[in-house]
């Protein structure tokens, strides 16, 4: 009898120790496990009708940086202010070829009036120089005529004077003499004529011709260069307009691709979550397309009674267990209270109902985080959904003192019903068969 009595005794005392071990924590620290990893939705949504892409990504497949995702096309394009560019870009490069052809023609033309002037020029001093040979032979023949005529008048003169020439003699010999002077005046004039006219015709003016300085092969050519000149003006101009248009098609291009097809660049490393639309199904604007979550930026929302809103405090060090022996350290980044509006829509996972439980605290757990929980490309959505145990480090403050005043309440009722059992005597115990 005593033996069984003090096994009982023996019994209610570990369980008291047991019960006192298990509130230990409790008075050091506040415990939750009413705890999910959780992540914000960075939603997509397609801003024009159309088809989803053919190729959109599965749930669970991890984008790099710099991936550029297609999203939604659009069934009819826009696209009249980009033919309307692109004609007018060829009609102008057309505009551009014709010029150049001109001035292809125009050189060829420049050149050949350019060698005809060039023989003109070459013939007329090669004219000019054998009719000052030919003029300066006939003034040394009127020198000769001239030398003979004054040698026949001073024979007149002195035959005069011996009485055997007549008055008339004489006066013929003299007008032949100066006949042939005149002449040879003549000659002389000519040749500095010429002179005169080579000089000319070698800077270019020719003096023979009585309307024009210079001549029609060499107008030619001066007409030819204004026609170049005119036609370089519209090159440049068609050409300062095609890269304008050049410009202008590209921008069109770009915006017509815009409307056309809506794609987003992804800056960092991000995780397909949902895929809200088939690939190739009908999408409406503003319908959501994917849903994408960041596994450097986890997070643990965490449950807790209303009354520990004063213990926990932002900046403070929470402690993250996961099933299987996992631990992480998390900072506590924002407070919720009871009746503060909260959606649920971008949130990855919901949050796990607990009896009591209205406070929400979120604990932001540090960038690796994803990698130690599962890595990214193993399929497990970065452990996105996970449940947790979650514990803050209690202050000794009226929270720490009422959960001790709860526990030794209850440890005194089980005390008070071992001593109650163990005081009660043999004869009303039941038999130890029932």
């Amino acid at each position: 009898m005593l033996s069984r009595r003090f096994g009982r005794l023996l019994l209610g005392v570990g369980l008291l120790g047991a019960a006192a071990t298990a509130g230990v924590p409790h008075l050091t620290q506040r415990i939750s496990t009413a705890a999910v990893v959780n992540a914000d939705l960075i939603r997509l949504s397609a801003p024009i009708p159309g088809v989803a892409d053919a190729a959109l990504p599965r749930p669970g497949t991890v984008l790099a940086a710099g991936t550029e995702i297609a999203l939604v096309h659009r069934l009819v394009p826009e696209d009249r202010e980009r033919f309307r560019l692109a004609q007018e870009l060829e009609s102008v490069r057309a505009q551009i070829a014709r010029l150049d052809e001109t001035l292809t023609v125009l050189a060829v033309h420049e050149r050949e009036v350019a060698e005809r002037g060039r023989k003109l020029v070459a013939a007329a001093e090669e004219v000019l120089s054998r009719e000052r040979a030919e003029t300066a032979a006939a003034r040394l023949a009127a020198r000769a005529r001239a030398n003979k005529a004054a040698a026949d008048l001073a024979y007149a003169e002195e035959m005069q004077r011996r009485g055997l020439f007549a008055t008339p003699r004489v006066e013929a010999a003299r007008a032949a003499l100066s006949a042939v002077q005149a002449e040879e005046e003549a000659l002389t004039a000519r040749v500095e004529r010429i002179d005169a006219q080579i000089r000319a015709l070698a800077i270019g003016v020719h003096l023979r011709d009585g309307y024009n300085d210079v001549p029609y092969s060499v107008q030619q050519r001066d007409r030819v260069l204004m026609m170049r000149e005119a036609a370089l003006d519209r090159l440049a101009e068609a050409q300062a307009r095609e890269r304008v248009l050049v410009a202008a098609l590209a921008a069109e291009e770009e915006a017509v691709r815009r409307r056309t097809l809506f794609s987003q660049r992804i800056d960092a490393p991000m995780l397909v979550w949902q895929r809200h639309v088939a690939p190739g199904a009908p999408v409406g604007a503003g319908e959501t397309v994917l849903d994408l979550v960041r596994c450097d930026r986890l997070f643990v929302e965490v449950s807790l009674p209303d009354r520990a809103f004063a213990a926990v405090a932002p900046g403070e060090t929470a402690r993250v267990r996961l099933p299987g022996g996992l631990a992480l350290e998390g900072e506590v980044a924002a407070l919720r209270g009871a009746s503060a509006r909260a959606s649920r829509v971008l949130a990855a996972a919901e949050l796990p109902g607990e009896p009591g439980a209205r406070l929400t605290v979120r604990v932001a757990l540090p960038t690796d985080a994803a990698e130690r929980l599962a890595h990214p490309m193993d399929g497990s959505f970065c452990g996105v959904g996970r449940l947790a145990e979650v514990s803050f480090p209690a202050t000794l403050g009226w929270n720490a003192a009422e959960i001790a005043l709860g526990i030794l309440r209850r440890g005194s009722d089980f005390v008070s019903s071992l001593a109650k059992t163990l005081t009660t005597p043999a004869a009303a115990l039941p038999p130890s068969g029932s």
